[in-house]
C-alpha cells in the first residue's frame, strides 16, 4: 500500500488474479482515481475487489485505486503518474468541481472524466466525458468506465 498524504492508495488485488488470462495480458493496466467522499471511495474499491465486478474489464485491469477526499490534493499526485479515468462524486461546490476538472483537463489531458452528481448544468461539457446522478450504482459506474476506456482503444 502506497500513501498520498494522508490518503491510502490502495493497489489493485485483480492483478495477480488476471495474470494468466490471454486477454488481460493484451490490456494496458488501468490507473482510478476517486475523489470526495471517502465512503464513495472505499464502495468503489470494494466493487473493483468483489468477484463479481470482475466481468468489466476496469475490475479485471485495474493496477491502481487512487482514493482522495479533496480535490487539493490532486496537486500531491505526480505528474509523470498516469491517470486514465478519474471519477469526481461531488461533496464540494461548483467551483471545486470545475476546479478539479480542469486540473485533471490539464495534468492527464487523456484521462476520462466521470463527475457523479445531481447539480444543474453548471459545467463546460468539456470539462467531463459522462455525468451519473449519485445514486448510481457501482456497478454501473463501472459498466460506463468500461464504455469510456473502450473509446481509447483504437
Amino acid at each position: 500500500m502506497r500513501t498520498l498524504g494522508q490518503t491510502a492508495l490502495t493497489p489493485g488485488e485483480n492483478e495477480s488474479r488476471t495474470l494468466g488470462s490471454k486477454h488481460a495480458r493484451t490490456r494496458e493496466k488501468i490507473n482510478l482515481l476517486s475523489i470526495g467522499s471517502i465512503d464513495h471511495c472505499y464502495a468503489l474499491h470494494d466493487a473493483l475487489m468483489e468477484e463479481g465486478s470482475s466481468r468489466t474489464a476496469v475490475a479485471q485491469n485495474c493496477r491502481e485505486l487512487w482514493m482522495i477526499p479533496d480535490y487539493r490534493e490532486l496537486w500531491v499526485i505526480p505528474k509523470h503518474e498516469a491517470v486514465h479515468v478519474a471519477i469526481l462524486h461531488t461533496t464540494g461546490s461548483s467551483f471545486e468541481l470545475d476546479e478539479a476538472c480542469r486540473f485533471i483537463r490539464h495534468q492527464w489531458p487523456s484521462a476520462k472524466i466521470v463527475v457523479v452528481d445531481d447539480g444543474e448544468d453548471f459545467l463546460d461539457d468539456a470539462l467531463y466525458d459522462d455525468r451519473l446522478v449519485p445514486r448510481t450504482s457501482t456497478e454501473v459506474l463501472l459498466r460506463v468506465v468500461d464504455e469510456l476506456l473502450a473509446c481509447q482503444r483504437p
